[in-house]
């Protein structure tokens, strides 16, 4: 285990090193990912690396286009989809 927590901190300080390298413009959502990462840390190395995982989806998914299932929808899709799902229960 402390070697996965180990390769949990080396990704926190790649990601930190490059948030700092952005300066005080850094995006907002890494910022956030990498602050919950961080929290998580003290208690469960696999939740900080699923918070570093969204840390780095932006970079993934221009690697790996497989990844468009995790793209967040538009209003009209949550809207078709929520209105399927309650199938006009309401």
């Amino acid at each position: 285990m402390a070697g996965e927590v180990a390769k949990v901190m080396r990704r926190i300080e790649e990601s930190l090193a490059l948030l700092e390298a952005g300066g005080p413009d850094a995006p907002v959502h890494k910022r956030y990912h990498l602050h919950n990462a961080l929290t998580a840390l003290k208690d469960d190395h696999a939740a900080a690396e699923l918070h570093l995982d969204d840390f780095d989806r932006a970079e993934l998914a221009k690697e790996f286009p497989e990844l468009e299932a995790d793209r967040v929808p538009t209003v009209d899709e949550l809207r078709a989809r929520y209105d399927s799902f309650t199938g006009g229960l309401l």
